[in-house]
């Protein structure tokens, strides 16, 4: 798994996993306004700069490892933050690694989908193998961003999707299909380790939106925000809101007080 560090001089870490077709430059509005933290980004497999093996248990052997390198940079503890597939990851390294994770902000969560969109899901898993890959991806674009204000997130979706190998593609989404009903065992384990959550959602992100929604009732505890006319990709759509949603979060750890009073 390829990864890059950003070493700002802080005692407290952030690990940044990617969605579906990105990399490490997903982030490249949120790292520098990370300054306060020491910053780590990973490649999931098949993205980016690293490599991908067809081998089973795909989600698992990412979580793995993600702490691999942890345990080699000697980093104990990261708050995490993940966009869309990646929130998979986050949720699953949390399930497996709970004491290595101060929190996690899930931004455009995938898990906990209605049965709608559980079908068309499946209907995507199917015809995947069917259609070309040079149609498939703007195609999937168009369904998870279909708005004029999310070209931006659209176009770099695409851009970065089409450097993937279509095995790679194919079986995170997969993924995403299978892990949709895994949901309860992670946040039982959240629950019973006191993990802080905070979800982060574009009221547009219409894929999604409801999943937040009922993952939010069944984590009360949980921190939610709402960003306005924003798609599924609010890290760099409407980053800058996003960037104070996520920095006030990560402050308000620090303090006493709870955090819950970012939600809006």
């Amino acid at each position: 798994m390829n990864y890059k560090i950003y070493d700002n001089n802080s005692t407290e870490w952030v690990l940044l996993i990617h969605g579906l077709g990105g990399s490490i430059k997903t982030w490249k509005y949120q790292i520098e306004d990370l300054h306060d933290y020491n910053v780590i980004a990973v490649d999931l497999e098949g993205h980016g700069g690293s490599a991908f093996e067809k081998r089973k248990r795909l989600l698992t052997r990412s979580a793995s490892d993600i702490n691999s390198i942890l345990e080699k940079e000697n980093i104990h503890k990261v708050n995490v933050i993940a966009l869309s597939l990646g929130t998979l990851v986050a949720m699953e390294f949390a399930y497996l690694y709970t004491e290595k994770v101060n929190s996690i902000i899930l931004a455009g969560f995938v898990l906990n989908m209605g049965l709608g969109y559980k079908s068309l899901l499946a209907v995507v898993e199917g015809i995947k193998y069917l259609v070309p890959k040079k149609f498939f991806y703007p195609m999937f674009a168009n369904i998870m961003m279909p708005h004029k204000n999310h070209k931006k997130s659209r176009d770099f979706f695409i851009r970065e999707s089409v450097k993937m190998k279509s095995v790679a593609f194919r079986r995170w989404l997969s993924e995403l299909f299978r892990t949709q009903f895994k949901l309860n065992e992670y946040l039982n384990v959240i629950k019973s380790s006191n993990v802080p959550v905070f979800f982060i959602t574009g009221n547009e992100d219409y894929f999604f939106v409801n999943s937040v929604k009922r993952a939010h009732k069944k984590l009360s505890e949980a921190s939610f925000s709402f960003i306005e006319k924003c798609g599924h990709v609010c890290s760099i759509e409407k980053y800058h809101e996003f960037n104070d949603l996520v920095i006030n979060y990560l402050n308000g750890l620090k303090k006493p007080d709870n955090t819950k009073a970012i939600m809006a």
